[in-house]
């Protein structure tokens, strides 16, 4: 976590993702007198000494939206140094509430689909929460092992909605294209491995959703891939999601969280390690190794918006 200078005063922030039954997301627009002002953010404001965070974030959306009882999960994690100010926020995932919200202090409120939030203004702290929501809460890594016809019916058995894929073993492969379509017409979306520079332009023809910068790659990289796309990479210590910040990638997955099969000799960092990498880190963790869907909510808890794995997230 990044430190903080000491003539900086320090704010610990509680902010709030509100989807909608049509999963557009609640924003409301800062006062242009604040810090920050005029920019959107989720909406949310400071713990009180001895406040846990969900009541703290209960009685903000309550004071400022008029949302009641309002209930909710972790999300993510950031710490952000402006230069006035070091924030600490907490983004937690709100999945009930009794209310409509509006603003009881005169701020706009609005709600926005997904694709329509990288076009807004948000304070800069905010960033990486608007790439992590366009992210699916599970990445699938296609087995290597498998036939083309097999993969081809997996994918399409995907839900998009909740579930991309990683084409690790065949992001180099002749059947590319093939398999590169059909995520395409199956709305999900997909990450290709990058082994050389001339992946880049592959993934950009094949319209890839993420590119993947494996450690090999990370450590020889000096600048970030120019992808327009999700930019990620595989961390397992501090040094490689250190090399990550500095090249301002969106993402990095974290591994091994747990004992995994697929790497039998390699030592696992259990939870509390792989949380001391991805709490408030400026982007997006996934956490795999040893992982199924269900590990998705207490990865959240350990500072990941998401989980990966290979056998146990794809449909039998």
């Amino acid at each position: 976590m990044p430190n903080t200078a000491p003539e900086t005063p320090a704010i610990t922030v509680v902010a709030a993702i509100i989807r909608g039954a049509d999963g557009r997301i609640c924003l409301s627009q800062r006062p242009a007198h604040k810090h920050q002002g005029g920019h959107w953010e989720f909406p949310g404001g400071k713990v009180e000494p001895g406040e846990s965070l969900s009541a703290a974030l209960a009685r903000e959306l309550y004071e400022e939206l008029a949302m009641e009882q309002a209930e909710s999960v972790p999300f993510m994690t950031i710490a952000h140094q402006y230069p006035d100010l070091h924030v600490t926020l907490h983004f937690r995932e709100v999945f009930a509430w009794q209310g409509e919200p509006h603003g009881r202090e005169g701020q706009p409120v609005a709600w926005f689909e997904n694709s329509e939030l990288p076009g807004l203004s948000f304070p800069a702290a905010n960033r990486p929460v608007v790439t992590a929501l366009t992210l699916p809460p599970t990445l699938a890594i296609a087995p290597p092992d498998q036939s083309l016809t097999s993969l081809l019916d997996a994918i399409g058995k995907l839900d998009a909605a909740q579930t991309g894929v990683y084409l690790r073993h065949w992001s180099q492969h002749e059947v590319l294209p093939e398999i590169a379509s059909c995520c395409r017409h199956n709305g999900v979306r997909f990450w290709l491995r990058m082994a050389s520079e001339e992946d880049v332009a592959v993934a950009q023809r094949e319209d890839a959703f993420g590119l993947h910068l494996p450690s090999t790659v990370l450590a020889g990289c000096d600048q970030r891939p120019d992808f327009a796309g999700v930019v990620s990479a595989a961390c397992h210590d501090r040094a490689e999601m250190e090399k990550i910040g500095s090249l301002s990638l969106d993402m990095a997955m974290v591994s091994p969280v747990e004992e995994t099969s697929s790497h039998p000799g390699a030592s696992p960092l259990g939870w509390p390690q792989a949380a001391a990498l991805m709490v408030g880190q400026p982007l997006a963790c996934f956490a795999l190794g040893g992982l199924t869907p269900d590990h998705l909510p207490l990865a959240r808890e350990h500072g990941a918006v998401g989980v990966a794995g290979i056998r146990a997230f794809w449909s039998s």
